[in-house]
């Protein structure tokens, strides 16, 4: 066993360990056992299998923990899988099978080698004339199924006869479009005016596709590479394809390969071999740098010298691929700019039909506008009189009203209101003052009655004399 091969293995060890179905033994047996049996016994024990069986596979696939890491978008039933999710206690997966069976009837997984070769695409029609397409082409698909041992119609074979026929080689539409969604969002951010960034080359779009996964430094084989191709042009109708040409348009009236097309691929990839082979020039220069010091070092100058004499070459070559590039890209740059005022140009034109068509309308006329232009003014013009005319009718009703109303009256009225107001707040004020009138009444006769009682005791101490008494 490869080194690889053991890293993937705890790499997906890791992962089941981490589900909590895993912290549980009788969940685990559960799902480690026949799912043929649940699907007649329990039912609704077998269909929460089955979504965890479903998700656990994709996620297998998606992360790349299979033992043959190839592939990104392939799921591989095989031994190896069923060797890699063996579980200490429960033993492999005995209902493997069934999963592997009923996903693919749901389509979730597809066929490897009829994803690749079918022209329908994988989702179903919303009209009715295509649910009956649908029907015939599902009815052709699972008869060539049977007659490739894919699909059994009796459902009466032994779990090894079921095991055989499952195996091989299934896309995985849950990660494929997955991938695929990210690659449309980044390319709809894009200019569409911009031809250069619609065209791509096999090597540049299997670069552009893993720079859109959302799984951090996927890579992608030249298998899922086509898989990938064939579900967006058949399945999400955003590109075509044909020979290395590949190009993104969503309008299937742009969905076809030009002659601008394929002398915009010609011209990218020629700009991207000359940037390959500056890349290689450089690191042969800095090859060549790391000779001369050897040699230098060695006391070996001959040899350093004909190192000097190579790398000045190279250096020279470097300048030259270098002014080409730059050629070739003001080059590109030139046929965007072109093929954006083409399409910008074609906007003025269609908008100045649509005005043109617009303009000619009879309402629009010249002397449609007059008549209407008159009779609004005219409107206008009588709702200004009749506002008028209301205006100073409320003002004659109002002098009316008030003409026979007597103005010495209304001052004696006004006068009488004025002093009911005042009676009110004195009113209000007199309960405070009577209270405090009453208590310093209160406190003048405490002091009387402190007084008397003073003279009283003096009299009754001393003999009252003409004097005292007339003081008191």
């Amino acid at each position: 066993m490869t080194s690889s091969s053991t890293d993937t293995k705890e790499k997906l060890h890791s992962f089941l360990s981490g589900l909590p179905e895993f912290a549980s033994t009788p969940r685990i047996q559960s799902l480690y056992s026949d799912l043929g049996r649940q699907k007649l016994s329990n039912p609704s024990g077998y269909t929460a299998n089955l979504g965890w069986w479903r998700s656990v596979l994709q996620e297998l696939v998606s992360r790349r923990m299979q033992s043959n890491n190839a592939n990104a978008l392939v799921l591989h039933v095989n031994q190896e899988l069923s060797d890699a999710l063996r579980w200490d206690k429960v033993g492999r997966p005995a209902g493997l099978s069934t999963v592997v069976d009923d996903m693919t009837r749901d389509g979730d997984l597809h066929p490897l080698g009829l994803f690749l070769l079918s022209s329908v695409s994988i989702y179903e029609s919303g009209s009715v004339v295509g649910r009956v397409a649908d029907i015939l082409i599902k009815r052709s698909f699972w008869w060539a199924m049977e007659h490739l041992n894919l699909v059994n119609p009796d459902g009466n074979e032994s779990a090894a006869a079921k095991w055989k026929r499952v195996c091989g080689d299934y896309v995985v539409i849950s990660v494929v479009k997955t991938l695929a969604d990210s690659i449309i969002a980044a390319q709809d951010e894009k200019s569409s005016l911009t031809i250069s960034e619609t065209i791509y080359s096999l090597d540049s779009f299997k670069k552009y596709a893993e720079s859109c996964s959302p799984t951090p430094s996927i890579r992608l084989s030249d298998l899922d590479v086509k898989i990938l191709l064939r579900y967006l042009s058949r399945d999400r109708h955003v590109l075509v394809v044909q020979g290395e040409v590949i190009k993104f348009a969503e309008d299937p009236a742009l969905r076809r390969i030009t002659s601008i097309d394929q002398g915009v691929f010609e011209l990218k990839s020629t700009i991207e071999r000359v940037e390959q082979q500056i890349e290689h020039i450089e690191t042969s220069i800095k090859s060549r740098t790391n000779q001369i010091k050897a040699a230098l070092l060695a006391s070996r100058k001959e040899i350093a010298k004909l190192q000097l004499s190579s790398r000045k070459a190279l250096e020279a070559l470097l300048n030259q691929r270098v002014q080409t590039l730059t050629t070739l890209t003001a080059a590109l740059s030139s046929i965007d700019q072109a093929h954006s005022d083409a399409a910008i140009l074609k906007a003025y034109e269609t908008s100045s039909k649509v005005l043109k068509e617009i303009l000619s309308k009879p309402e629009l006329q010249r002397e449609r506008v007059d008549e209407v232009m008159d009779k609004l003014r005219e409107g206008m013009e009588g709702a200004e009189e009749i506002r008028i005319a209301v205006e100073e009718g409320g003002w004659e009703v109002v002098e009316a009203a008030g003409a026979g109303v007597d103005e010495d009256e209304l001052q004696k009225e006004l006068e009488v209101i004025i002093q009911q107001e005042k009676q009110q707040e004195a009113a209000i004020k007199a309960p405070t003052i009577l209270q405090d009138s009453e208590m310093d009444e209160k406190k003048l006769l405490e002091i009387t009655r402190r007084l008397e009682s003073q003279h009283l005791v003096e009299r009754s101490s001393e003999p009252l004399s003409e004097k005292t008494a007339e003081v008191a």
